[in-house]
């Protein structure tokens, strides 16, 4: 299925990861069609930016009628994500960190899990739904342009139903929530398709890399090139105590097995 993989790069921070992250889609996704969103209006509050990158991408989708793939510079594409894209869901995000704790809590405790709107797979049949949670972006129905809180927020004060469903890509069997709501599906993947804070070189189709966690652009940019366990660890409990072993398992945890 041929679809669109768009992002969003506005100002000049991260403008040196945007020729790498072209080069990288276009090796791994031969199927697809990359488009940058990029020159905005003045944009007043922060939060607006996720309104602003979801009506883009609603647009293209309404006029051009094939899914579109949001993709967030700091993701790394190590496979390509046809069989993501030719699944037979409406909509497919991969999963936050931090499971029944993650942003915002009030919605994973009562999910049991999170999802994170840097990777989201939305085909045709899914616009009435987005269209719907744009415009609860727009009336700040709850008090955020956010989009992750605003499909969460949704979800959760609607009628829905949850199962898992497994699912085989490389030879990999993964585990993934089946959220059934709206007359649609969507599927929130297993953590290790789209790994949030990447440990080790793995089948895993995409790595999610917190930036400002491996100490900027530039440090970020190596890891398009070398492998994981070479490099910084990218993980959210030790943000604020990199090289700190003591105040993050994680950090252990790789030592223990390299």
């Amino acid at each position: 299925m041929d679809y669109y993989i768009t992002t969003l790069c506005i100002g000049s921070r991260y403008l040196p990861i945007k020729q790498h992250w072209i080069n990288r889609v276009k090796e791994k996704c031969n199927k697809s069609e990359i488009v940058i969103f990029g020159n905005t209006p003045r944009l007043y509050n922060f939060e607006f930016i996720w309104a602003y990158r979801l009506k883009h991408n609603l647009d293209l989708l309404t006029k051009y009628n094939k899914p579109v793939v949001m993709c967030d510079l700091d993701i790394i594409i190590e496979k390509d994500i046809d069989k993501l894209v030719d699944s037979p869901y409406d909509i497919v995000i991969s999963r936050e960190i931090g499971g029944d704790k993650c942003y915002p809590q009030d919605c994973s405790s009562k999910l049991g899990f999170g999802i994170c709107c840097g990777f989201m797979i939305v085909k045709p049949s899914a616009i009435h739904f987005m269209n719907n949670i744009f415009s609860n972006m727009k009336m700040r129905k709850y008090n955020t342009y956010d989009d992750q809180v605003s499909i969460m927020k949704h979800i959760v004060n609607s009628k829905y139903s949850v199962n898992i469903e497994e699912c085989s890509i490389n030879g990999v069997l993964y585990k993934n929530n089946i959220i059934n709501i709206d007359n649609i599906k969507i599927c929130v993947l297993d953590f290790n398709i789209i790994i949030r804070d990447p440990l080790f070189t793995g089948p895993q189709i995409a790595n999610h890399i917190n930036i400002d966690n491996v100490g900027g652009v530039n440090n970020f940019i190596k890891y398009f090139y070398n492998k994981l366990e070479n490099l910084p660890l990218t993980c959210r409990c030790g943000k604020k105590h990199l090289g700190d072993n003591n105040k993050c398992p994680h950090i252990e945890q790789r030592i223990r097995n390299k």
